[in-house]
């Protein structure tokens, strides 16, 4: 409900800060853009003291980051494809024999296309969306320990995953746009858990910041 909530008051805000541009045609044009947001993941953390030493762990805090190349086949289509991810888990140990550390991180690669709609939002600045992605989730996982003896080991998980999605284009100038989009993905679970999950479907919400060429 809350997520809900803030993608309907950031589509109002931005469809108000949006410059009303007539004529701008998308078709044959390209997109890079950056992607900022959360994920489903809840933020832990956790320092524990025993007689072992110190232990310290960083759950994720569900943000996600990533970039994306979208090309418009016509007004009504644009294929995508989109890199991103976030850091999943950090975990700190400490005792009388050395320190020992395990960073996790979740990423995924993402091949789709989005359908704007109705047809009467063509060449305005404001283009509603539904979107889709296939592709693949991969998991990596390090663990370190520092000690008489040096040691590293490093084990990635990949997935299949996809994502279904719906939002809002804001035009800002010929160049420029934004969007804000709300997705669920969709994922295979791991063979063995990246930090302390083996899967991480779940809804994500994003803001994006593009350049049209």
């Amino acid at each position: 409900m809350r997520t809900a909530k803030t993608t309907s008051i950031l589509a109002v805000v931005l469809a108000a800060v949006s410059t009303p541009l007539t004529g701008q045609l998308m078709d044959s044009r390209h997109q890079i853009e950056l992607r900022l947001g959360v994920w489903n993941q809840i933020s832990n953390v956790r320092t524990e003291i025993g007689s072992g030493g110190l232990a310290t762990t960083v759950g994720s805090s569900g943000f996600l980051g990533g970039l994306a190349y979208g090309h418009w086949l016509s007004e009504a289509v644009a294929v995508r494809v989109s890199v991103g991810g976030l850091l999943a888990q950090v975990d700190t140990e400490i005792d009388g024999s050395g320190v020992s550390s395990e960073a996790a991180s979740v990423g995924q690669i993402l091949v789709g296309a989005r359908y704007y709609f109705p047809r009467s939002t063509y060449g305005t600045s404001v283009r509603p969306f539904l979107g889709a992605g296939v592709g693949t989730v991969i998991g990596s996982q390090v663990a370190s320990r520092v000690g008489t003896v040096l040691s590293t080991e490093t084990r990635t998980e990949p997935a299949l995953g996809g994502e279904l999605s719906a939002g809002i284009d804001f035009l800002l100038s010929r160049h420029f746009l934004t969007s804000i989009g709300l997705g669920y993905l969709l994922m295979t679970a791991f063979d063995q858990p990246i930090g302390g999950s083996d899967n991480y479907s779940g809804p994500q919400l994003s803001l994006g910041f593009g350049y049209v060429f």
